[in-house]
């Protein structure tokens, strides 16, 4: 502004005064300006240590706003400077966390391009590849046949998507995919997180495995049994039809593993299981309930004729010769067998009425099958009662033994006695040894009931050496329980010390199976018994599975023929007859005693007589005598040596 050539007046003073307004007026404005701008400055940058409201206008005109833009902006480059390095280190740390999960992470734009991935995700998706990022990841994981691609999804529901089981090359995956969405709700990324459960799946395959199938034979087991049971009683409810459960358990098993051992058990179990599956229909279910228990169920069945048909194939095929190593054995079956809805209508019942079937089975000579009926029932109670009473039975004296002589082919004398026990109840009557001694080897009470007969039988005879009676040998049968309680040596050592019997007096019957299971515990049992003294017999010889090779390495003294090889000589002819001839020139060429059981007629007699049988006892000379009736048969031999009990 000039003011040359101006002229003072009044009028210019007054004019000298609108001027000065007029400055303060546009320094005002300006101040303002200046305010507004450093309000702007500080609020966008938020760098400059100065608050605009506490500085007046004289301060704001003084200030060079030029300055302040060059020095916030300096602040402001050195701020994104230390803003992009913190960022480097917090990507850095990031894909550090991301490669360290252990599961793949892969996220994905809207058209399905690789934006990010993690270490994991190398290994399993892009092995041995390079550029990873821009891959089109639908290409790689979609078009699995019977799968719909979880990408697809994701963009479908615009929600979560899992999968459980997702295959790729092989592996097993979890896969869980989640969108990421604008504030239009639109997903610009899809995140997808997976983990490999391959060992996993195996693992729980295993466990399910062991849970509900025989480790075995690889059948399903009893849990898995009732299961399908279950499943198949409410199916045939809904559409009226029947169920059929056939119990299975294998005849002359217990003589396989007792002889044999248990990996010739083991073996014939698994041929057996394979044989009943070739049986049977893919919808039906052959199961081990364990041991040698088989169940088949057959679902849709139209009546018991069809249910025999296939009972009849299940103990054709089990009756088959089986190749056991270097042994070739027949076992067989028997079956029982009950109907949903006639004879149960739920697991618990048609379970107990089959296996009720399947004993009855067995007494009608196994190798065959029963359908449960309603007096089976009775007949299971009666058993049940009657176990109930044999537990009581030796404490109310109720059970005695009886004593069959054994006499000498060379004298016709009698030389031993076999005690054989009885029962009598008070209000069932004779109850026979058939009966309850099975009963007593299932429920262990064999061993006290064993270690009364041997008592009762030592007494007996020392009272009668006591009497001045011929002394005589008397037999006791010990059962396979018996024979392997860790107690059996002591306890006959303290019966001989308490009844004073000579140890050679008394005899101890053992079958073939009891001497071939565990070889080396049985040799010490028996060499143990033998340096008391006591004489060592095999019971039932040639039932078995052993031979006379085995003998040599026992302290055994005697064999007895089983009657059945005795009955069924015919006139010196027939397998029988040989057999017997055999069994007595092998045992004396080992220099043991042989005795028949079960002669009943006289032919029998010469046979045996003629082939240099030492010993026989049966029927044709004597039934079973009480204690009285022997002592008066033992008063009768010490009459003389005329007496012979060929004519008793």
């Amino acid at each position: 502004m000039s003011f040359e050539n101006k002229h003072f007046s009044d009028n210019g003073i007054a004019d000298c005064d609108g001027t000065v307004e007029q400055l303060q007026a546009k320094n005002q404005e300006l101040a303002q300006y200046i305010r507004a701008k450093t309000d702007r400055l500080l609020q966008v940058m938020g760098t400059v240590p100065l608050n605009p409201s506490e500085l007046d206008d004289e301060t704001l005109l003084s200030v060079d706003p030029i300055g302040i833009v060059t020095e916030s902006f300096e602040q402001v480059l050195e701020h994104l400077h230390k803003t992009n390095s913190d960022l480097g280190n917090t990507r850095d740390e990031l894909q550090a966390v991301f490669d360290s999960v252990g599961a793949g992470i892969i996220v994905v734009n809207e058209l399905m391009e690789v934006v990010a991935y993690n270490y994991y995700s190398l290994g399993a998706f892009f092995p041995d590849q390079k550029g990873v990022i821009g891959k089109n990841l639908r290409e790689l994981i979609c078009g699995h046949e019977g799968e719909e691609c979880i990408l697809d999804q994701i963009l479908a529901t615009k929600r979560r998507v899992e999968q459980t089981n997702f295959v790729h090359e092989g592996r097993h995956y979890h896969l869980v995919g989640t969108p990421l969405k604008s504030a239009d709700n639109q997903i610009f990324r899809m995140v997808l997180l997976y983990t490999d459960i391959t060992e996993r799946r195996a693992a729980a395959q295993e466990i399910e495995r062991l849970a509900f199938f025989d480790s075995l034979t690889g059948l399903p087991n009893r849990v898995l049994l009732k299961d399908r049971l279950s499943q198949m009683l409410t199916r045939a409810g809904r559409h009226k039809e029947k169920v059929a459960l056939l119990f299975i358990d294998l005849d002359r098993f217990k003589e396989v593993n007792d002889t044999l051992g248990h990996g010739s058990g083991d073996l014939l179990l698994q041929v057996v299981a394979e044989r009943l599956t070739t049986c049977l229909r893919t919808s039906d279910t052959v199961a081990r309930l364990g041991g040698d228990e088989f169940v088949v169920l057959l679902e849709g069945v139209d009546d018991r004729e069809g249910v025999m048909e296939v009972a009849t194939k299940l103990l054709a095929a089990m009756s088959q010769p089986i190749q056991l190593f270097d042994r070739e054995i027949y076992s067989g079956g028997s079956i029982g067998i009950s109907l949903y809805p006639y004879d149960g209508d739920n697991v618990d019942t048609l379970f107990k009425n089959a296996d009720t079937a399947m004993y009855h089975a067995k007494e009608q000579g196994r190798n065959t099958f029963r359908f449960y009926s309603s007096d089976m029932h009775t007949s299971a109670l009666e058993m049940l009662t009657l176990n109930s009473y044999l537990r009581h039975a030796l404490e109310r004296d109720e059970l005695y033994l009886v004593y069959q002589p054994q006499l000498s082919f060379l004298t016709g004398e009698l030389v031993g006695v076999e005690a054989l026990i009885r029962w009598e109840h008070p209000s069932l009557g004779m109850i026979a040894p058939d009966r309850f001694i099975p009963m007593a080897e299932e429920t262990g009470l064999i061993v006290p009931i064993g270690t009364w007969v041997m008592k009762e039988a030592c007494s007996q005879a020392a009272q009668w050496i006591n009497q001045g009676l011929k002394p005589v040998r008397v037999a006791v049968n010990l059962s396979a329980k018996q024979f392997r309680n860790p107690g059996l040596v002591a306890t006959v050592r303290t019966l001989l010390e308490q009844s004073g019997l000579p140890a050679h007096l008394l005899e101890l019957e053992l079958t073939e199976g009891m001497l071939i299971e565990n070889i080396a515990s049985t040799l010490e049992t028996l060499k143990a018994l033998k340096a008391m003294g006591v004489t060592l017999a095999v019971d039932d010889f040639g039932t078995g599975y052993s031979s006379l090779s085995y003998l040599k390495h026992f302290p055994i003294d005697r064999l007895k023929i089983d009657k059945s090889f005795v009955l069924e000589m015919a006139e010196r002819s027939g397998d029988s007859a040989a057999i017997v001839q055999a069994i007595i020139a092998l045992a004396h060429s080992l220099k043991l005693t042989v005795i028949a059981e079960g002669v009943e007629r006289q032919d029998q007699v010469e046979f045996l007589k003629q082939h240099c049988c030492d010993e026989m006892q049966g029927f044709l000379f004597s039934r079973p005598l009480k204690a009285a009736a022997l002592e008066e048969l033992l008063g009768k031999c010490m009459q003389g040596p005329d007496f012979c009990l060929y004519n008793y």
